[in-house]
């Protein structure tokens, strides 16, 4: 991979952190709703959610510290794990719970 191209990808996922940030510091609203905090489905999609901004900032920095490595540049794709999970459980609300975080 050119190593224009990594650092590209280190900032993306340095500058994706930010509003990965103020979407985990919003996070704690899906527990407004009472019976919430019972919902294993809203307690995943809060700890999805949370841990969003350590998965942008490890796919910038973990990449660089296991460049020797032939499998480097695939740890740019780590936030993509974290995003996948989100979008998941999103869509398990959606379908099991009608789009509440008020699920049993």
């Amino acid at each position: 991979m050119n190593k224009a191209l990594w650092w590209v990808a280190t900032i993306f996922w340095i500058l994706a952190a930010v509003p990965a940030a103020v979407a985990a510091a919003m996070s704690f609203m899906m527990f407004d709703a009472p019976g919430s905090m019972e919902s294993p489905l809203t307690v995943a999609l809060f700890w999805s959610v949370l841990t969003s901004p350590v998965f942008c900032l490890l796919g910038a920095g973990v990449p660089w510290l296991l460049r020797a490595k032939p499998y480097g540049m695939w740890l740019f794709l780590l936030p993509f794990v974290d995003i996948a999970a989100a979008v998941v459980i999103v869509a398990l609300v959606e379908y099991s719970c009608g789009g509440s975080f008020v699920c049993p």
